[in-house]
């Protein structure tokens, strides 16, 4: 009988000893999981921001380029502008069959990776 006692009480202590195991296994996962999506946004922000000052000097570089071209500074600028407009409207026009399921299947392939 004190053998049944025995055993039930070193079972219960390595079943005590898993399950804190498995909160600690879970922990680190998490924390691996949270400290990733963090490096990823700070990446991401920062690659945002230089690709933005990048792309913003080379339209203003172009601009002026047009503008020489066309011997008005002002109208190099509009020219440009008129780029960004037909740009939106083609993003706006492609928006539900090209982009939103493109962006979708972008986050859903991160998700199960």
């Amino acid at each position: 009988m004190e053998d049944l006692k025995t055993s039930i009480g070193h079972l219960k202590d390595h079943t005590t000893e898993y399950v804190k195991t498995y909160i600690d296994l879970a922990k680190a996962k998490a924390t691996k999981t949270a400290s990733n999506a963090a490096a990823a946004a700070a990446i991401g922000i920062v690659s945002f921001l230089l690709a933005f000052f990048f792309l913003e000097f080379v339209f203003i570089g172009l601009a002026l380029w047009v503008g020489t071209l066309v011997n008005s500074t002002f109208l190099g600028f509009f020219i440009v502008a008129g780029f960004f407009l037909l740009l939106m409207i083609l993003i706006f026009a492609l928006r539900k069959k090209v982009i939103i399921p493109m962006i979708r299947n972008g986050i859903i392939s991160k998700v199960y990776e």
